[in-house]
C-alpha cells in the first residue's frame, strides 16, 4: 500500500526535479559522448508458419469423441502417422522498421501482430518456424547476435502500479539499455 502524504507537505519529486534530473542525464550522455542506439531493423520474405493436425472432428458427439481418442492412440502408438498440414501466420512480409521512428502496426484480432513482433525480436515459440532473410543494422541475425540488440515487451500489464518516479525512471533506463553509472 502506498503511503499518504500529510496535507500541506511537498510531494517528495516535482516536475521541476525531474526537469533537472533528465537535463543532467542528457548532459552527462553528451559529455560521454553516449548517443542514443539506433537499430534498424529490415526483413526480407519472412514467413511463419507451423503444422496442425487435420481430420478432426470438432463438433462433441460420442461418435466423433471415440473417433478422435481412437486416432490420437494410433498416431502415439506409430500405427499412423497424424495428419498434419502448414498453415502460414505470415506469408513471405518485406519492410524496414527505421530507428527513432513511431510504427503503428494494425490487423484484425488473430491476424498475426503479436507473432511478427515476437519473429522480429527472435522470441517465437519452438513450435513456429521462421523463414526469411532479418537483419539488425544490416547483419543477418543468427544465434550470434547480441542479446542487447532485440527484446520483446509482453502485450500484456504486469506491474504494480505505485511505482515511484524514480523507480520509473529506473525501470525506463534498464529498457533503454543504460547503466545507471548516471545517478
Amino acid at each position: 500500500m502506498a503511503a499518504t502524504m500529510a496535507e500541506g507537505e511537498p510531494p517528495p519529486f516535482t516536475h521541476e526535479d525531474n526537469r533537472r534530473f533528465l537535463q543532467m542525464l542528457r548532459d552527462k550522455k553528451q559529455m560521454l559522448g553516449i548517443g542514443s542506439p539506433k537499430v534498424e531493423v529490415q526483413f526480407q520474405d519472412l514467413t511463419v508458419e507451423t503444422y496442425v493436425r487435420i481430420g478432426r472432428r470438432e463438433l462433441p458427439t460420442l461418435p466423433n469423441c471415440v473417433v478422435n481418442a481412437a486416432q490420437e492412440l494410433a498416431s502415439y502408438s506409430h500405427m499412423c502417422t497424424p495428419r498434419k498440414r502448414a498453415v502460414k501466420i505470415i506469408n513471405a512480409a518485406s519492410g524496414t522498421i527505421r530507428p527513432s521512428r513511431m510504427t503503428l502496426l494494425l490487423g484484425a484480432p488473430g491476424s498475426g501482430k503479436t507473432t511478427f513482433l515476437k519473429a522480429l525480436a527472435g522470441k517465437l515459440d519452438l513450435s513456429l518456424k521462421r523463414k526469411g532473410k532479418l537483419m539488425y543494422n544490416g547483419d543477418e541475425v543468427n544465434s550470434s547476435t547480441p542479446q542487447h540488440m532485440h527484446a520483446y515487451i509482453s502485450q500484456y500489464d504486469l506491474h504494480h502500479a505505485e511505482m515511484t518516479v524514480r523507480e520509473t525512471i529506473d525501470f525506463a533506463s534498464n529498457m533503454l539499455g543504460t547503466n545507471n553509472e548516471f545517478g
